[in-house]
């Protein structure tokens, strides 16, 4: 884990911009905030990052381009006092299509397997100023070694076709494709533990 560092509330506000940066042209996130999408993105990311970074779940490089938010296994699920505590953030990135967004969190947390035990990669992406550069592989390798260090596997959703190649070089496979009411599809993605990468 030397190539990545566990960020801090100090790196919010930066990886905050990275993520808003990352999927401003992501079709689901296109669908849901259809308007502003960059600076709402980016008021919800730096709420979600906040509570990460308290619970020790985010991850970054060293020059802060690349944002991972990395659940622990059995730490993935929403609790009611989360919601509770993001809805403020939730109306203001939804807006009109707040129902929507709900809408589509619940969908994709009833989807979320149970079993077994597993590392959920909630998010990731990386700063356009450092696409091709190889750091998002670094970030993402790094953290699957943790996964198979423990033995475990990973789920991710994959909310960008582009996307695919990328985590199935890293071991993942589609289990299944999903949408919700119109929306763009999502795939859900599992690794076994133990996967390797290529072209990292």
């Amino acid at each position: 884990m030397a190539d990545i560092v566990r960020a801090t509330r100090a790196d919010v506000h930066a990886l905050a911009d990275v993520l808003a940066d990352a999927y401003e042209d992501d079709p689901v996130w296109e669908w849901l905030v259809p308007r502003d999408r960059v600076p709402r993105l980016r008021r919800f990311f730096r709420d979600l990052l906040a509570m990460q970074a308290d619970r020790e779940r985010l991850w970054t490089d060293i020059d802060r381009t690349v944002a991972a938010v990395w659940c622990p296994p059995g730490e993935w699920k929403v609790g009611a006092g989360d919601l509770v505590r993001n809805l403020p953030v939730l109306v203001r990135t939804g807006r009109s299509r707040l129902p929507l967004l709900l809408g589509m969190l619940q969908h994709m947390e009833r989807k979320h397997p149970v079993e077994p035990e597993h590392w959920y990669l909630e998010f990731i992406g990386t700063h356009s100023s450092a696409r091709g550069t190889g750091r998002g592989s670094m970030v993402l390798g790094a953290l699957l070694d943790q996964a198979d260090a423990s033995g475990l596997p990973a789920y991710l959703e994959s909310s960008n076709e582009r996307n695919l190649s990328f985590y199935k070089r890293h071991g993942f496979a589609v289990r299944e494709e999903i949408t919700y009411r119109s929306s763009p599809p999502m795939w859900r993605m599992w690794r076994e533990p133990g996967n390797g990468t290529q072209g990292s």
